[in-house]
Protein backbone atom coordinates (compact mmCIF):
# COMPACT_ATOMS: atom_id res chain seq x y z
CA UNK A 1 0.00 0.00 0.00
CA UNK A 2 1.46 3.47 -0.96
CA UNK A 3 0.75 6.49 1.09
CA UNK A 4 2.02 9.85 -1.15
CA UNK A 5 3.72 12.88 0.73
CA UNK A 6 2.93 16.33 -0.05
CA UNK A 7 4.04 19.57 1.87
CA UNK A 8 1.98 22.15 1.66
CA UNK A 9 0.31 25.23 3.65
CA UNK A 10 -3.23 24.78 3.49
CA UNK A 11 -6.46 26.77 5.32
CA UNK A 12 -9.70 25.63 6.14
CA UNK A 13 -12.78 27.61 7.06
CA UNK A 14 -15.03 24.58 8.95
CA UNK A 15 -18.43 25.28 10.98
CA UNK A 16 -18.24 24.15 14.61
CA UNK A 17 -19.46 20.46 15.09
CA UNK A 18 -22.94 21.33 16.91
CA UNK A 19 -23.33 16.97 17.51
CA UNK A 20 -20.36 17.50 20.04
CA UNK A 21 -21.51 18.42 23.29
CA UNK A 22 -18.84 21.51 23.61
CA UNK A 23 -17.67 24.09 21.06
CA UNK A 24 -13.93 25.27 20.54
CA UNK A 25 -12.92 28.73 21.95
CA UNK A 26 -13.17 31.76 19.55
CA UNK A 27 -9.91 31.47 18.21
CA UNK A 28 -10.46 27.53 17.19
CA UNK A 29 -13.82 28.58 15.59
CA UNK A 30 -12.64 31.83 13.33
CA UNK A 31 -8.45 30.76 12.60
CA UNK A 32 -7.73 29.44 9.35
CA UNK A 33 -4.91 26.66 10.64
CA UNK A 34 -1.79 26.36 8.72
CA UNK A 35 -0.74 22.72 7.81
CA UNK A 36 2.66 21.56 8.13
CA UNK A 37 2.03 17.90 6.47
CA UNK A 38 -0.58 17.34 3.70
CA UNK A 39 -0.64 13.42 2.43
CA UNK A 40 -2.54 11.90 0.09
CA UNK A 41 -4.02 8.75 0.80
CA UNK A 42 -3.32 6.32 -2.20
CA UNK A 43 -6.91 5.19 -3.77
CA UNK A 44 -5.61 1.77 -3.29
CA UNK A 45 -5.76 2.22 0.76
CA UNK A 46 -8.57 3.94 0.82
CA UNK A 47 -10.71 1.57 -2.03
CA UNK A 48 -9.39 -1.42 0.34
CA UNK A 49 -10.35 -0.05 4.05
CA UNK A 50 -13.42 1.04 2.72
CA UNK A 51 -15.06 -2.04 1.05
CA UNK A 52 -13.33 -4.49 4.21
CA UNK A 53 -15.47 -2.03 6.25
CA UNK A 54 -18.56 -2.52 4.14
CA UNK A 55 -18.50 -6.10 3.78
CA UNK A 56 -18.90 -6.19 7.72
CA UNK A 57 -22.22 -4.04 7.22
CA UNK A 58 -23.48 -5.58 4.17
CA UNK A 59 -24.12 -8.89 5.33
CA UNK A 60 -26.20 -8.13 8.08
CA UNK A 61 -29.69 -7.87 7.51
CA UNK A 62 -31.90 -6.46 9.49
CA UNK A 63 -33.27 -8.48 12.43
CA UNK A 64 -37.00 -8.22 13.15
CA UNK A 65 -36.38 -7.86 17.08
CA UNK A 66 -35.21 -3.80 16.46
CA UNK A 67 -38.36 -3.07 14.84
CA UNK A 68 -40.29 -1.69 18.13
CA UNK A 69 -39.68 1.29 20.07
CA UNK A 70 -36.79 0.91 22.80
CA UNK A 71 -35.86 -2.28 20.98
CA UNK A 72 -32.93 -4.64 22.76
CA UNK A 73 -30.30 -6.19 21.05
CA UNK A 74 -30.28 -9.75 21.17
CA UNK A 75 -27.45 -12.77 21.59
CA UNK A 76 -25.97 -12.60 18.04
CA UNK A 77 -26.43 -9.21 16.90
CA UNK A 78 -23.77 -6.95 15.30
CA UNK A 79 -20.41 -6.66 17.47
CA UNK A 80 -19.37 -2.90 16.39
CA UNK A 81 -15.92 -3.62 17.88
CA UNK A 82 -15.50 -5.69 14.58
CA UNK A 83 -14.56 -2.90 13.13
CA UNK A 84 -11.22 -2.73 14.49
CA UNK A 85 -9.79 -5.87 12.75
CA UNK A 86 -10.09 -3.65 9.82
CA UNK A 87 -9.52 0.04 11.16
CA UNK A 88 -6.54 -1.47 12.31
CA UNK A 89 -4.60 2.37 13.18
CA UNK A 90 -7.48 3.05 15.82
CA UNK A 91 -8.13 1.50 18.91
CA UNK A 92 -10.66 1.50 21.88
CA UNK A 93 -8.45 3.25 25.03
CA UNK A 94 -7.67 0.71 27.45
CA UNK A 95 -10.52 -0.57 29.37
CA UNK A 96 -13.05 1.15 26.68
CA UNK A 97 -15.34 -0.91 24.00
CA UNK A 98 -17.48 0.03 21.41
CA UNK A 99 -21.23 -0.64 21.71
CA UNK A 100 -24.16 0.62 20.33
CA UNK A 101 -28.35 1.19 21.29
CA UNK A 102 -31.12 0.84 18.09
CA UNK A 103 -32.86 3.95 17.56
CA UNK A 104 -36.63 2.99 16.05
CA UNK A 105 -38.98 5.72 15.31
CA UNK A 106 -41.76 3.78 13.57
CA UNK A 107 -41.00 5.31 10.18
CA UNK A 108 -37.04 4.58 10.48
CA UNK A 109 -34.58 2.84 12.59
CA UNK A 110 -31.00 2.88 13.05
CA UNK A 111 -28.11 2.23 15.62
CA UNK A 112 -26.22 4.90 18.01
CA UNK A 113 -22.43 4.46 18.26
CA UNK A 114 -21.39 4.65 22.05
CA UNK A 115 -18.36 3.68 24.53
CA UNK A 116 -18.32 2.05 27.46
CA UNK A 117 -16.23 0.89 30.39
CA UNK A 118 -15.63 -2.83 29.70
CA UNK A 119 -16.58 -3.76 32.83
CA UNK A 120 -19.41 -1.97 32.56
CA UNK A 121 -23.15 -3.34 31.68
CA UNK A 122 -24.47 -1.95 28.36
CA UNK A 123 -27.46 0.36 28.07
CA UNK A 124 -30.63 -2.16 27.78
CA UNK A 125 -31.77 0.02 25.03
CA UNK A 126 -32.17 3.90 23.58
CA UNK A 127 -34.31 5.40 25.67
CA UNK A 128 -31.76 4.38 28.89
CA UNK A 129 -28.99 5.55 26.90
CA UNK A 130 -30.41 8.79 25.78
CA UNK A 131 -32.06 9.73 29.76
CA UNK A 132 -27.98 8.98 30.71
CA UNK A 133 -26.50 11.16 28.13
CA UNK A 134 -28.58 13.71 29.05
CA UNK A 135 -26.97 13.81 32.31
CA UNK A 136 -24.44 16.94 33.21
CA UNK A 137 -21.74 14.11 34.88
CA UNK A 138 -22.53 11.45 31.52
CA UNK A 139 -21.54 13.68 28.75
CA UNK A 140 -18.90 11.47 26.98
CA UNK A 141 -21.90 9.09 26.38
CA UNK A 142 -23.58 11.34 23.89
CA UNK A 143 -23.87 11.31 20.39
CA UNK A 144 -20.54 10.72 18.84
CA UNK A 145 -18.68 10.75 21.72
CA UNK A 146 -17.52 7.60 20.96
CA UNK A 147 -14.59 9.03 19.38
CA UNK A 148 -12.91 10.65 22.81
CA UNK A 149 -12.81 7.25 24.20
CA UNK A 150 -10.38 5.64 20.68
CA UNK A 151 -7.44 6.72 19.71
CA UNK A 152 -5.28 6.83 16.72
CA UNK A 153 -1.66 5.85 16.03
CA UNK A 154 -0.54 9.42 14.55
CA UNK A 155 -0.17 8.13 11.25
CA UNK A 156 -2.70 9.57 8.00
CA UNK A 157 -3.96 6.12 8.04
CA UNK A 158 -5.13 6.33 10.74
CA UNK A 159 -7.35 9.57 10.59
CA UNK A 160 -8.51 8.61 7.51
CA UNK A 161 -10.19 5.49 9.79
CA UNK A 162 -11.26 7.45 12.39
CA UNK A 163 -13.26 9.80 9.25
CA UNK A 164 -14.72 6.80 7.93
CA UNK A 165 -15.82 5.58 10.57
CA UNK A 166 -16.97 8.79 11.70
CA UNK A 167 -18.97 8.86 8.31
CA UNK A 168 -20.04 5.45 7.35
CA UNK A 169 -19.71 3.76 11.44
CA UNK A 170 -23.79 3.65 11.32
CA UNK A 171 -24.69 2.26 8.50
CA UNK A 172 -26.16 -0.84 9.36
CA UNK A 173 -29.74 -2.53 10.62
CA UNK A 174 -31.31 0.39 8.39
CA UNK A 175 -34.50 0.74 8.58
CA UNK A 176 -36.90 2.97 6.23
CA UNK A 177 -35.95 6.50 6.71
CA UNK A 178 -32.36 5.67 8.00
CA UNK A 179 -31.55 4.52 4.51
CA UNK A 180 -31.09 8.19 3.57
CA UNK A 181 -27.57 7.93 5.78
CA UNK A 182 -26.13 6.11 2.85
CA UNK A 183 -22.94 8.44 2.84
CA UNK A 184 -19.58 6.04 1.61
CA UNK A 185 -16.52 7.04 0.74
CA UNK A 186 -15.33 7.36 -2.71
CA UNK A 187 -11.64 8.07 -3.69
CA UNK A 188 -11.18 8.06 -7.94
CA UNK A 189 -13.34 7.73 -10.80
CA UNK A 190 -13.46 4.13 -10.85
CA UNK A 191 -15.22 3.83 -7.35
CA UNK A 192 -17.78 6.86 -8.66
CA UNK A 193 -18.27 5.11 -11.52
CA UNK A 194 -19.54 1.58 -9.37
CA UNK A 195 -21.49 4.03 -6.88
CA UNK A 196 -23.89 5.49 -10.19
CA UNK A 197 -23.59 1.93 -11.15
CA UNK A 198 -25.90 1.19 -8.64
CA UNK A 199 -28.46 3.82 -9.60
CA UNK A 200 -28.83 1.70 -13.23
CA UNK A 201 -30.04 -0.82 -10.92
CA UNK A 202 -31.44 0.12 -8.07
CA UNK A 203 -34.17 3.22 -10.24
CA UNK A 204 -33.41 2.43 -14.31
CA UNK A 205 -31.11 5.81 -13.84
CA UNK A 206 -30.02 5.83 -17.97
CA UNK A 207 -27.20 5.83 -18.85
CA UNK A 208 -26.47 9.42 -20.20
CA UNK A 209 -27.59 10.73 -16.24
CA UNK A 210 -24.64 8.70 -15.49
CA UNK A 211 -21.94 9.88 -17.78
CA UNK A 212 -22.74 13.18 -17.83
CA UNK A 213 -22.40 13.11 -13.26
CA UNK A 214 -18.95 11.51 -14.59
CA UNK A 215 -17.64 14.23 -16.68
CA UNK A 216 -18.60 17.00 -14.13
CA UNK A 217 -16.53 14.91 -11.67
CA UNK A 218 -13.72 14.61 -13.34
CA UNK A 219 -11.91 17.59 -12.70
CA UNK A 220 -11.77 17.09 -9.13
CA UNK A 221 -9.16 15.05 -7.30
CA UNK A 222 -10.86 12.52 -5.35
CA UNK A 223 -8.02 10.77 -3.13
CA UNK A 224 -8.79 11.75 0.58
CA UNK A 225 -6.63 13.68 2.33
CA UNK A 226 -5.29 14.12 5.90
CA UNK A 227 -4.09 17.65 6.85
CA UNK A 228 -1.68 17.85 9.91
CA UNK A 229 -0.12 20.42 12.03
CA UNK A 230 0.86 20.36 15.91
CA UNK A 231 -2.20 20.13 17.22
CA UNK A 232 -4.62 19.58 14.35
CA UNK A 233 -6.08 17.26 11.66
CA UNK A 234 -8.03 17.95 8.98
CA UNK A 235 -9.30 15.00 7.04
CA UNK A 236 -10.98 15.39 3.81
CA UNK A 237 -12.94 13.00 1.40
CA UNK A 238 -15.33 12.87 -1.08
CA UNK A 239 -18.53 10.70 -0.65
CA UNK A 240 -21.66 9.58 -2.83
CA UNK A 241 -25.10 9.79 -1.34
CA UNK A 242 -28.25 9.09 -3.43
CA UNK A 243 -29.88 12.20 -1.58
CA UNK A 244 -27.06 14.82 -2.63
CA UNK A 245 -24.33 12.86 -5.13
CA UNK A 246 -20.96 14.13 -4.33
CA UNK A 247 -19.67 16.08 -1.84
CA UNK A 248 -16.12 16.46 0.16
CA UNK A 249 -16.90 15.99 3.49
CA UNK A 250 -14.15 17.71 6.22
CA UNK A 251 -13.81 16.99 9.57
CA UNK A 252 -11.51 19.13 11.78
CA UNK A 253 -10.21 17.37 14.99
CA UNK A 254 -7.75 17.17 17.47
CA UNK A 255 -4.31 15.69 16.88
CA UNK A 256 -3.92 13.83 20.27
CA UNK A 257 -6.12 11.82 21.94
CA UNK A 258 -8.59 12.43 22.85
CA UNK A 259 -9.41 13.25 19.39
CA UNK A 260 -12.45 15.46 19.88
CA UNK A 261 -14.01 17.18 16.54
CA UNK A 262 -13.97 20.64 16.52
CA UNK A 263 -15.75 21.30 13.35
CA UNK A 264 -17.21 19.94 10.16
CA UNK A 265 -18.39 20.79 6.76
CA UNK A 266 -19.41 19.86 3.54
CA UNK A 267 -19.22 21.36 -0.56
CA UNK A 268 -21.30 19.66 -3.12
CA UNK A 269 -18.64 18.88 -6.01
CA UNK A 270 -21.24 17.47 -8.44
CA UNK A 271 -24.89 17.26 -7.47
CA UNK A 272 -27.44 14.62 -8.04
CA UNK A 273 -30.99 13.40 -6.26
CA UNK A 274 -31.91 9.99 -7.10
CA UNK A 275 -36.07 11.32 -6.32
CA UNK A 276 -36.85 8.71 -3.84
CA UNK A 277 -38.95 9.68 -1.18
CA UNK A 278 -39.25 7.48 1.87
Amino acid sequence: MQIFLVLSILTISLQPSSSQGEMPDDDMAIAEPSWILVTTISPSYSRQVVAEFEALQEPLGFPGHLAAEDAEKAGGDFDANLYFDVLDRISPQRGYVLDYVYRYAGIGGGPVLYARKAVAPPYRNYSEYAAAAASPDRRAEREDYYLRHLSADGSPESFFQLALLRIQGEQFYQYWHDAYNDARIVCDLEEARGSLRELTGWIGEDEATVERLLSDLAGYDLAPTVSMNRALVKVEAVVFTKWGGFIKRSILMEREAPHLILGEGSEVLVEYDCGILF
